[in-house]
């Protein structure tokens, strides 16, 4: 080919490159929702000017409803310098545009149409637009001009918008003092359900909390690559199975979570107790079966509670509100011990009030047969299932409360359990050391609880 011929075709090429920029652009996804919302606010100024009885109001509410009709279609965004955002939702949802909409009201109920809720409460006053933006609560990709991609609801994007309640996680990231600010109820409540139900007692959240399992103080901030093999086919929320558009999002960080508190881990993460797949056995989630204990609505207060849980994000000092540390109840004696029971999270374990020992996978327990390898697999598993904690009432005969603070000291390593199948896995859960993270008083008062609820024998125990 000739120079000449060269220099044709690269021009064709480039001039259908503008041709085909131009084209999408005029085409923008984000243009018709602009444009409806100006003609809407042009209509809704005419029906007010129409109704208005001063001459002088109405001419200026028909001048301004002309200029609505004739503004131009841009790209409109919020940028806020201090938390490094710039948000472009208001190209689309006009209405929450303050310089669009001085008043931030309007009488239109659907999106994105519709103005910001509550503007007049304190909530909204104390955090004005054109300062926090839109995405440093709302989350989502704030540079995005299109419903999927602003909203966050694509592919890699690891930081959706927050949906329902889970919005709640946003207060939690910049305030200390979130379970007494109005708005975060649900997040407080998912943090009180959090230490009730002894999650603290396996789930540090920075740095304070058992080490059993992962620290869940960066879990908003899961890369999505850890789960996006995972087949979330095995999770059920409210019965019924996830959307496949679900199973690719980012929303399964959220649904993640509440995967492990609206279904039994141990069938959300089944392992390998058999070794088929590794080379030695992987028992399931040891994480408790809490589906009798806590509700859907509960199970989403704890994942608003968690979504806050971010290290990724960069808050200035200026924007953070601490708080002074909770006040412990002044207690004494065996009800102190009861507080620090439920303190230091032992109910993840042995159950709540220590009622009962929760599961543990193919740890001996009460109830099992005896094992027998030629049991098929599914009646093994079954028997595996079947372990359990210590009932606490039941082994406090054994101890004295020198021997009892020991106990609790030193812990049990999970080297020391007492396995049902001796080619199963080892039990996931063991009792960490609580030496040097309970105090001696605290120990003592713990002790002298767990010694007043045991069961009585008929040695007069």
């Amino acid at each position: 080919m000739s120079y000449r011929k060269a220099f044709i075709a690269s021009n064709a090429l480039m001039l259908a490159a503008f041709v085909w920029a131009f084209a999408k652009d005029f085409n923008a996804e984000w243009k018709p929702y602009q444009k409806k919302y100006y003609q809407m606010a042009a209509d809704e100024m005419d029906k007010q000017a129409a109704a208005e009885k001063d001459g002088k109001k109405a001419a200026e509410l028909k001048a301004a409803a002309r200029k609505m009709r004739r503004s131009p279609l841009e790209v409109k965004q919020i940028i806020s310098v201090d938390l490094g955002r710039y948000d472009r939702c208001v190209t689309c949802h006009v209405g929450m545009d303050e310089y669009t909409n001085t008043t931030l009201k309007n009488t239109f109920t659907e999106h994105p149409y519709k103005a910001h809720p509550k503007v007049d409460t304190a909530l909204i006053k104390a955090h004005p637009f054109n300062k926090f933006g839109c995405t440093s609560c709302h989350s989502g990709q704030g540079l995005a001009t299109t419903v999927d991609g602003a909203h966050g609801w694509i592919k890699h994007w690891e930081k959706p918008m927050l949906k329902g309640v889970t919005i709640q996680g946003s207060c939690v990231k910049c305030h200390d003092n979130f379970e007494s600010i109005k708005g975060a109820e649900v997040a407080a409540q998912g943090k009180k359900l959090f230490n009730q139900h002894g999650c603290q007692g396996c789930h540090a959240i920075n740095g304070k909390g058992g080490v059993i399992s992962v620290e869940l103080g960066d879990i908003s901030d899961k890369p999505f690559e850890r789960i996006a093999g995972y087949n979330f086919k095995r999770v059920r929320i409210d019965g019924k199975e996830l959307p496949d558009e679900h199973h690719n999002s980012h929303w399964n960080i959220q649904n993640w979570i509440r995967a492990h508190l609206v279904n039994d881990p141990a069938e959300v993460t089944p392992n390998d107790p058999f070794a088929k797949l590794n080379a030695e056995p992987i028992p399931p989630s040891g994480m408790p079966d809490f589906t009798k204990e806590i509700s859907k609505d509960e199970a989403d207060a704890i994942v608003a509670y968690l979504s806050g849980m971010t290290k990724e994000e960069v808050i200035p000092y200026r924007y953070h509100v601490t708080a002074p540390p909770a006040k412990e109840p002044a207690l004494t004696g065996a009800a102190h011990g009861k507080f620090v029971y439920q303190k230091y999270g032992c109910q993840g374990c042995h159950g709540l009030d220590a009622k009962q020992g929760r599961r543990r996978f193919n740890a001996l327990a009460d109830g099992q047969k005896e094992y027998d390898e030629k049991m098929p697999e599914a009646e093994q598993f079954a028997q595996m299932m079947l372990g359990a904690e210590p009932t606490l009432p039941k082994l406090m005969g054994t101890y004295t409360h020198e021997e009892l603070v020991r106990k609790i000291e030193n812990g049990v390593s999970a080297a020391d359990a007492k396995k049902w199948s001796p080619k199963g896995p080892m039990p996931m859960v063991y009792m960490p050391a609580w030496k040097g993270k309970i105090s001696k008083a605290e120990l003592d008062d713990l002790a002298t609880w767990l010694l007043s609820i045991g069961v009585k024998d008929d040695s007069g125990f």
